[in-house]
C-alpha cells in the first residue's frame, strides 16, 4: 500500500526533523516536536535510529519521503490482485466501539481490499492510494470508484471536501516523515466526534532477527502502544481500544525460519541485491534493473530451497506455540481506535 504524506511550512511541534544530526546533537522529535538529547541505538547505511527521551518514538534521520513512482515499483506485485484482509482490518471490523456505519475515508487503500469488506459491512467508502496502478486495480476489479491517487495533504485542501465519521490509515503511520502534519491532515476530514482507527508494526514484537521491511526508506518510525497513545491523545483524541495480535503459528515459523539462518543464499548467489532490504536502497532506475532481470537457475533452486525450509519450519511452530503462548510473545500488528475529543 502507498504511502500518504505532505510537507509545509510549520514550526514548533508542527517541525518534523529531515536532516541528519551529528552523534550527541539534540533532534527535534516528529512527533512532539520536542528537543530531547536522544542517542544512536542502530545505524543502517546512511540512516541512524533515534529515540526521542520526551516520549519515545523511534525514529531514523535523515528521512526523506520517496515518490509515488518509488512505491510503485516497490509494490508493484501486490497491484493486481486481491489480498486478504490484514489483522488491523478484522480488529475494526470486529470492534464493538467501533461505529457500524457511516463515512469512512481509508488512507493508503491498496488496491482496496478492506473498503470492498466496509463496504459490504455497511459503510460509505472513500480511498486514497498513491499507487496508481492499484487505484486502477480497485476502480476496475472491485467497483471502488471513489478512490483518489493524491497525498492525505491535497485530499484535506479540497474546497467541496467532505467530513467522515471514521478515518482509517492501517500500516502507513510508521512510514511518514511528518507523523503529526500527517494526523492533522487526516483531522481536517473528520467530523466532530469522528473517529479513528489505525494500525503500526509493534516494535515490541517478537523478533529472532532484523524485520527486512522495517527499515527507511520503507519505515522511517517505530512505535509502541505507550508512545501511540501519547501520540494520539496529544492532538485530543480519546483513546478507546488497542489491541496487540499476540504471535501466531505462523509468526512462531517465520521466527524460526528467520532464527536458522543458513547463509546459503548469500553463498551460491554471491549477491544479496535482489533482497527487498537492499533493492529499496537503490535508484529507482538501479532497482528497475535488478527486478527486470530474469532469475538464474541457480537463484530459482535457492528460492525453492528458501520456501522448502520455511514450510518445515512449521511443524516446529506448532510444537513450540505452547512455549510462545505463555510466554507472552507478540505478533506484528498493534491496532488502535480513537475518538476526536470536543
Amino acid at each position: 500500500m502507498a504511502v500518504q504524506n505532505t510537507v509545509s511550512a510549520r514550526s514548533g511541534r508542527d517541525l518534523a526533523v529531515e536532516s541528519i544530526a551529528a552523534h550527541g546533537e539534540e533532534l527535534a522529535c516528529p512527533a512532539c516536536g520536542r528537543s530531547s538529547q536522544a542517542g544512536t541505538s542502530e545505524h543502517y547505511g546512511n540512516y541512524e535510529l533515534f529515540e526521542c527521551s520526551a516520549c519515545g518514538l523511534q525514529y531514523w534521520s535523515p528521512r526523506t519521503m520517496p515518490d509515488a513512482s518509488w512505491y510503485e515499483q516497490m509494490y508493484g506485485g501486490r497491484d493486481q490482485r486481491i489480498l486478504p484482509l490484514e489483522p488491523g482490518h478484522r480488529y475494526f471490523l470486529e470492534d464493538s466501539l467501533a461505529p457500524r456505519r457511516g463515512a469512512l475515508l481509508d488512507i493508503g487503500c491498496g488496491t482496496g481490499n478492506f473498503l470492498a469488506a466496509a463496504r459490504d459491512a455497511g459503510y460509505d467508502v472513500t480511498g486514497i492510494e498513491l499507487d496508481r496502478n492499484a487505484v486502477n486495480f480497485a476502480r476496475e476489479q472491485l467497483g471502488l470508484d471513489r478512490i483518489h491517487p493524491v497525498t492525505i495533504g491535497e485530499f484535506a485542501e479540497q474546497p467541496t471536501q467532505n467530513k467522515f465519521d471514521v478515518i482509517t490509515f492501517f500500516e502507513v503511520l510508521e512510514h511518514q516523515v511528518a507523523p503529526l502534519e500527517f494526523l492533522r491532515n487526516a483531522k481536517k476530514c473528520l467530523k466532530p466526534r469522528g473517529m479513528i482507527a489505525l494500525s503500526v508494526p509493534n516494535r515490541e514484537r517478537w523478533l529472532t532477527g532484523p524485520d527486512v521491511l522495517d527499515y527507511p526508506p520503507n519505515h522511517f518510525l517505530r512505535w509502541n502502544a505507550t508512545v501511540l497513545k501519547k501520540f494520539l491523545q496529544a492532538e485530543k483524541f480519546e483513546i478507546l481500544s488497542v489491541r496487540e495480535q499476540p504471535a501466531g503459528v505462523v509468526h512462531t515459523a517465520q521466527m524460526i525460519n528467520m532464527g536458522l539462518k543458513t547463509g546459503m543464499t548469500k553463498r551460491v548467489t554471491d549477491s544479496t541485491e535482489t533482497s527487498f532490504r537492499n533493492l529499496m536502497q537503490l535508484t529507482t532506475e538501479e532497482a528497475g534493473r535488478v527486478l527486470a532481470t530474469k532469475p538464474s537457475l541457480r537463484q530459482k533452486v535457492i528460492l525453492l530451497l528458501g520456501r522448502i525450509k520455511y514450510a518445515a519450519c512449521f511443524p516446529l511452530a506448532v510444537a513450540a506455540y505452547p512455549y510462545v503462548r505463555v510466554r507472552g510473545y507478540r505478533g506484528t500488528y498493534l491496532y488502535c481506535l480513537a475518538k476526536l475529543r470536543d
